[in-house]
């Protein structure tokens, strides 16, 4: 053993009084969750975690953790090593003079800052104050007579719009197709979406601390940070992940309804084109192969937290004919599978950026170049395009590779 590591295992970590730590799930299947003070970072917790964690005084050392961890529950020592290192990671112990002798994390270069453009992200901190008057104001709306309403309205809104399609097709509401009011119907289909999220984050008592834009795949988003939400019981998270996609169809519903009683003209053309973007807008959010609402359902619903990481890990272990320490069989079959299928989609929205970015931009370039040039140009910006968004692809089937598929 060199003195690095014997200098490690007398390190005494000691948890930091002002995290909180909640429980979830049942008495029979326990996990906890602890958050710092300012709600930034998140951890979850089994019971062999809970044990450790508690042990950390700053009295004991890392060598009397791993006698503690391997007498008591017979695992890796390796699954203890890497959640004291998250922990410390995430601010949730400190270690007095461990981080003066860690080697220091050198700054993103310019080529990885170029690789990270497939996905990025800007937003406002300290919003919950805001959320908390937007909660106030759309509280009526959380009782059971309001919730039964829009349910009826939802349906019956839908009903009318499937009806409506297959007798119009696809040709229906092209009047109402102009840039501008698509725009504005999807800006307001996602305000409303993003505010569902907050509001029902509120409703069940969680802080909302971040709203912002982005792009995800180079498609544009918007999101609420409701991580803390990973501290409620499973329903409520799921309920937290559904108001999204709910409020789009509701108000899908409602423009639709109000559509059927329109005589036919700009108006009712209107009405149906905004119906149209919302479920439009609430199927692809629910798609669970993209790290949307519909992910978190299903990682909800299964109960595996980093769902997409563990699944392409344990794709990567069955490629390479090795099985997921660990892993149930029928666990393994389902993550193999769930990876299989965000590995394949993956590499499907690779091909769209290529194809359909390349049609846009030879488009937009034709305007003001000859046939020859904005060809070029076109082919250009979508294979760089593409291989940013391979290079993302890539990068999450090599983290799920790396990552530690269990959580103590």
């Amino acid at each position: 053993m060199d003195r690095a590591a014997a200098n490690l295992l007398e390190a005494r970590p000691c948890r930091i009084s002002s995290c909180t730590l909640e429980r979830q799930g049942s008495a029979v299947d326990a996990a906890y969750v602890i958050k710092d003070a300012d709600a930034r970072h998140y951890m979850r917790l089994s019971e062999e975690g809970l044990f450790i964690w508690q042990l950390m005084d700053g009295r004991r050392t890392i060598r009397d953790l791993c006698e503690v961890y391997a007498a008591t529950y017979q695992l890796p020592l390796s699954d203890l090593m890497q959640a004291i290192a998250r922990l410390l990671e995430n601010g949730f112990i400190e270690i007095e003079g461990l981080l003066d002798q860690m080697p220091q994390t050198e700054p993103p270069t310019a080529l990885r800052r170029i690789l990270g453009l497939c996905t990025c992200y800007w937003w406002l901190s300290d919003t919950d104050r805001t959320v908390t008057l937007l909660h106030a104001w759309t509280r009526p709306l959380y009782t059971s007579t309001a919730q039964l309403i829009l349910l009826l309205c939802a349906a019956a809104g839908f009903i009318v719009f499937a009806d409506h399609w297959a007798r119009a097709g696809a040709g229906m509401s092209a009047s109402a197709s102009a840039l501008p009011l698509w725009i504005a119907s999807l800006t307001l289909h996602v305000v409303v979406h993003e505010a569902a999220h907050a509001a029902t984050a509120k409703h069940f008592g969680r802080a909302v601390h971040r709203l912002g834009i982005g792009w995800y795949f180079f498609a544009p988003v918007a999101f609420v940070d409701t991580s803390d939400c990973w501290a409620a019981p499973r329903y409520e998270r799921i309920l937290v992940s559904v108001a999204g996609p709910y409020s789009n169809v509701v108000l899908s519903g409602a423009a639709t309804l109000a559509a059927l009683l329109q005589p036919a003209g700009p108006l009712a053309d209107t009405l149906w084109s905004f119906g149209t973007i919302g479920y439009v807008l609430a199927i692809v959010n629910m798609n669970p192969l993209l790290e949307l609402d519909g992910y978190y359902v299903a990682m909800d619903l299964l109960d595996l937290p980093d769902l997409r990481s563990r699944a392409l890990g344990a794709l990567a272990a069955a490629l390479r004919g090795r099985s997921a320490r660990g892993e149930q069989r029928q666990l393994r079959r389902i993550l193999v599978v769930f990876g299989a299928a965000s590995l394949a989609y993956g590499l499907v929205v690779v091909a769209a950026i290529l194809i359909a970015g390349r049609a846009e931009a030879e488009s937009i370039a034709a305007m003001g170049l000859p046939h020859a040039g904005a060809q070029a140009l076109a082919w250009t910006l979508a294979g760089l395009m593409s291989l940013l968004a391979f290079n993302r692809v890539f990068t999450d089937v090599l983290k799920g590779w790396r990552a530690h598929r269990s959580c103590i």
